[in-house]
């Protein structure tokens, strides 16, 4: 009769193709866990937004040109997209000159597309175009501005041939977040919209009337409205009660973010239930042939951090020098204009907070 003995040495045997085995398989279902979990990590992006923006009367004649964006080009490094309200059209030298008018009490801001090349610092560049300058030069006027932008890699919204094209947002998937960023011009009177045959900017009536804003909310991702706000007194720190109730309209209809310009000065930040806007940024490449107000030069770039649970607003001061092009202010002006920006806010019942140079607000979402 065999000794038990005998077995032992095919018991390890077997033991040992039996681990093996388990390892075969477990270490590439390991790895599966692993990477899985690396696709569905959370992804967060970075939104630059700054103010009203055209080149007129910026760059000099000539064709060596300074990048007017030079003294504050490393505020822009390292972020996803740039967002600015393009204030005027892009027109080039030899296009007919009878095709633009000054419309009663407001300039003319016809500017070189030579300045469109400095506009793309970000991999994503949108330019706003609901304002109440896009018709400066009439239909044609848009088409050369779209196109001049477009050429350069610069996205558009907000102005178009005819209100469908006007009112067409922009979508977008950056870092894994989804992205629908729509502007609108809120003005009275309005001799600007677009309409079904005519050319002009979107307008908040005339877009929204079918509930735009809602049916895309409804779609999920992160929804930014860019306004352009003229109902009531410009060129002043404190937002009239009808900007501050279409504001907050929109917030409610389903925006997360509204970038709102216009007054041409900085304004506060309001906050609502997790979504944020910024009612005025000021301007940020700015020179008309009047000279502007002390508050007017004061600019305020907002450094918008997009997290699953929050929103994180950076606000950094910045002015505009005496050829209209933004720079750092000395630390003296710069704790001035964030502490200002602070006091306008805290009216609003929001609270920033200011280290150094930067004030930071963070919204739960």
């Amino acid at each position: 009769m065999k000794s038990d003995h005998t077995l032992i040495p095919w018991a390890k045997q077997i033991l040992i193709i039996a681990v093996a085995l388990l390892l075969i398989i477990y270490i590439p279902v390991s790895q599966a866990y692993t990477n899985r979990s690396e696709i569905d990590q959370p992804s967060s992006l970075t939104i630059v937004a700054v103010g009203d923006t055209n080149g007129y009367n910026i760059l000099p004649s000539g064709e060596n040109q300074e990048d007017p964006l030079q003294g504050i080009k490393g505020l822009l490094g390292n972020q996803d997209i740039f967002i600015f309200n393009f204030e005027g059209v892009l027109l080039s030298e030899d296009a007919p000159t009878d095709i633009c008018h000054q419309f009663p009490r407001q300039s003319l801001f016809r500017s070189s597309p030579r300045i469109a090349d400095f506009l793309h610092p970000t991999d994503y560049t949108i330019a706003t175009l609901a304002n109440n300058h896009i018709l400066d030069c009439g239909s044609c006027g848009i088409q050369e501005t779209i196109r001049e932008l477009t050429s350069r890699g610069i996205l558009t919204v907000g102005a178009g041939e005819n209100s469908q094209s006007a009112c067409q947002p922009i979508q977008l998937r950056v870092n894994g977040v989804s992205l629908l960023v729509m502007s609108y011009l809120a003005i009275e009177p309005n001799p600007f919209s677009a309409g079904p045959n005519t050319a002009g900017a979107a307008t908040w009536e005339e877009c929204s009337k079918q509930g735009q804003l809602s049916e895309l909310a409804a779609r999920g991702g992160i929804v930014i409205v860019a306004l352009h706000l003229h109902l009531g007194q410009g060129w002043t720190d404190q937002p009239p009660s009808d900007h501050i109730t279409l504001i907050q309209h929109v917030l409610d209809t389903g925006a997360d973010i509204v970038i709102a310009h216009g007054p041409h000065v900085p304004q506060g930040i309001m906050v609502s239930d997790g979504r944020v806007a910024l009612l005025s940024l000021g301007n940020f490449l700015f020179r008309p042939d009047y000279q502007m107000p002390k508050e007017a030069h004061q600019t305020i770039m907002a450094k918008v951090t997009i997290s699953p649970d929050s929103l994180s607003i950076d606000l950094l001061p910045l002015m505009l020098d005496d050829s209209g092009r933004p720079m750092v202010p000395p630390l003296k002006e710069a704790s001035q204009i964030l502490r200002h920006i602070a006091d306008l806010s805290a009216e609003l019942g929001t609270t920033i907070e200011i280290r150094e140079q930067t004030g930071y607000i963070t919204v739960p979402r």
